[in-house]
C-alpha cells in the first residue's frame, strides 16, 4: 500500500502544519520547517516516515540487554 503523499511529503506531516495555522511566528515556522526537510531526508536516505520514528526511538533508548544487568555473565580471565 502506497503512502498518502501531499506534493514531495508525507500526508502525515500536515500535522505539524497545525500549530503553525494557529500561532504563525518565526519560530513555528522554523520549526514546522526543518520538521518537514528532515523528514524529507530520512525519505532521501530510503526511510518511510514512520520506520523514521521508529528508528530515532530505537536510536534514543539506547541498547538494550536480553538479560538483566544482575543475571549477567561477566567475562573471566583464567591466563
Amino acid at each position: 500500500m502506497r503512502p498518502v503523499r501531499f506534493y514531495v511529503f508525507d500526508a502525515r506531516l500536515l500535522i505539524l502544519a497545525l500549530p503553525w495555522l494557529f500561532l504563525p511566528n518565526w519560530w513555528t515556522t522554523a520549526l514546522v520547517a526543518a520538521a518537514m526537510l528532515a523528514c524529507r531526508a530520512a525519505e532521501a536516505r530510503g526511510y518511510r516516515l514512520r520506520a523514521a520514528v521508529r528508528a530515532l526511538r530505537s536510536l534514543s533508548a539506547g541498547r538494550r540487554r536480553a538479560l538483566h544487568a544482575a543475571r549477567q555473565r561477566r567475562f573471566t580471565d583464567f591466563g
